[in-house]
């Protein structure tokens, strides 16, 4: 397997009852293939920054994230 190399692809669920019920806010940013987390709790915080080869919100279709990853 010389020259093989691993893909990473993450996707943010959706909001579960819990979450909705307590009118949760995504603190999730995905810019291209960078996602961020952002601590609402700690303003001053600096944001987590990560990269990835492909990234997905919750909306996106499952066939959508295969079509995709597979390339």
């Amino acid at each position: 397997m010389a020259g093989a190399s691993v893909k990473v692809a993450v996707r943010v669920r959706p909001f579960n009852s819990r979450e909705i019920g307590r009118d949760s806010k995504c603190i999730i940013q995905m810019t291209g293939s960078t996602t961020t987390i952002i601590n609402p709790k700690q303003p001053k915080e600096t944001p987590k920054s990560f990269s990835f080869d492909y990234s997905y919100w919750s909306h996106t279709t499952v066939s959508g994230h295969w079509e995709i990853s597979l390339l």
